[in-house]
């Protein structure tokens, strides 16, 4: 029995691998895919250890719903969102538990041009399907690519800035061993 503790407002985040683990993400992913009528994910991850276990789960579940898969990698959730809208994916799903602490991962997730889902929309039809412990299999599974958006996301973020008025200036980052140092360096 999947703990319903773990279906938060925005989010499902939970301990792992207790409250939250392969056999969770892989029903999650196929239930995403059910609730968003996805067709083509973009998937992002953070550095956390449980992470790429849970990632391989969850595209599991994606492929086998029917839906093709692009791992955009290690990215900013701000990132899956804007490659989400780049890229005209159905949706997106990052593996995050953002601020938590280490023992904690989840999943964040958008539909089409990156609109959140939450408790008000998504996450309770999510919650169903995977508490049902099933979601609709496709006869032909998706497939799988990995796509690089780093140069293009960094563009975008360098569009807002003036870099004239910036040369003058040092600029020095601790990125806190988080997500930040794939992107600044």
């Amino acid at each position: 029995m999947v703990d319903e503790k773990i279906f938060k407002a925005y989010d499902i985040r939970g301990t792992y691998p207790d409250q939250l683990n392969e056999d969770v993400a892989y029903l999650v992913g196929g239930a995403f895919v059910q609730v968003v009528g996805a067709r083509k994910v973009a998937v992002g991850r953070d550095i956390r250890l449980s992470s790429e276990a849970l990632e391989q789960a969850l595209v599991r579940g994606i492929t086998d719903a029917g839906a093709d898969v692009e791992l955009i990698g290690v990215v900013s959730t701000d990132a899956l969102y804007f490659a989400v809208g780049k890229y005209g994916y159905d949706g997106g799903i990052m593996i995050t538990a953002s601020h938590n602490p280490p023992e904690y991962n989840g999943f964040k997730m958008c539909k089409r041009d990156a609109i959140p889902l939450s408790g008000d929309s998504g996450i309770p039809e999510i919650k169903r399907i995977v508490q049902s412990g099933s979601f609709r299999r496709a006869g032909k599974p998706g497939i799988v690519a990995r796509k690089d958006i780093l140069d293009d996301y960094i563009t975008h973020c360098l569009s807002f800035i003036q870099r004239p008025h910036l040369s003058s200036f040092s600029i020095a980052v601790d990125a806190g061993n988080g997500v930040a140092g794939v992107i600044l360096p």
